[in-house]
């Protein structure tokens, strides 16, 4: 039974060969390179957050500094008043999450379970949608938010100035639509033989089963839009309201780049926490 095991390549006899350890260590290697080059942004930002002002700008390889100043972190977040950009970007980010779970989960169980008439046209629109650059809808999109049409009304410097345009994710409506006809159709069959009206099934039914995928395409989102930079510029006009980046951005021409290196690691702590502590949970919704 141990012989015919495998790696997820080969099987552990290949890999007892010289051809097979070959290629082993060549995977092994691109791997370690990928993660290298992965990690690299995120060690040299928390390096580069511990130099002085004259050092960070020193030429050649000085990925750690000479004398470590820690202080620069506390003056960073003092300064920044990273407090507030952080309660900025967790209600940004937080708000578009859910508007986006909840505007998809209903279009997808639409389209997989009730299944209206034109659904196949409106799949094709959703497919079209995603192949258009966002940059190439950024201008309207801001004038439709400048003045909305009807009500005469600017959502510019206010939250639902993002979260109404994050509400719709197409890749988000297509993967809940797969996910939701990968159920079985017993299950529904058993809940109409109850009495059980579609909102308790989607209630009820749908989204517990569909709770993994659920929750990777939430931290997916969450992370994608944590570091949401030129939406978030154009809306929010107002320093108090501003996000992470957004902030920061402004901020470049008014404290040292240390001090930049510093907030951007630190900017850089929620989503990577997210991501280790929900990796289990991501690699289950993946497999479903």
């Amino acid at each position: 039974m141990k012989a015919t095991a495998n790696r997820g390549v080969m099987s552990i006899v290949e890999g007892r060969s010289l051809k097979g350890r070959l290629v082993l260590g060549l995977f092994f290697a691109i791997l370690v390179l990928t993660g290298i080059i992965i990690i690299f942004p995120f060690f040299f930002s928390f390096t580069a957050g511990l130099k002085n002002s004259t050092e960070i700008y020193r030429p050649g390889v000085n990925l750690w500094p000479a004398s470590p100043d820690w202080g620069n972190y506390v003056e960073a977040w003092r300064r920044f008043n990273m407090t507030r950009m952080f309660w900025n970007t967790f209600v940004v980010a937080g708000g578009g999450v859910l508007a986006q779970l909840v505007v998809s989960s209903l279009a997808a169980f639409f389209l997989s379970r009730l299944k209206p008439i034109g659904s196949n046209l409106v799949m094709v629109l959703i497919l079209i949608t995603m192949t258009i650059p966002r940059i190439a809808y950024l201008v309207p999109l801001y004038m439709t938010l400048a003045k909305l049409p009807f009500i005469n009304t600017s959502l510019i410097n206010t939250f639902w100035g993002l979260w109404l345009p994050y509400a719709v994710n197409p890749f988000m409506i297509l993967v809940l639509k797969n996910a939701f006809d990968s159920i079985p159709r017993q299950i529904y069959d058993a809940a109409e033989v109850d009495g059980a009206t579609e909102t308790r099934i989607f209630l009820q039914f749908t989204i517990p089963l569909s709770a993994s995928i659920m929750l990777v395409l939430g931290l997916l989102s969450f992370i994608g839009l944590w570091g949401d930079f030129l939406l978030p510029l154009l809306v929010l006009r107002d320093s108090s309201m501003q996000t992470v980046s957004v902030r920061l951005f402004n901020l470049t021409r008014d404290f040292p780049m240390n001090l930049h290196m510093a907030g951007s690691f630190i900017a850089m702590i929620p989503p990577m926490f997210a991501a280790i502590f929900l990796q289990r949970y991501m690699k289950g919704g993946l497999t479903f």
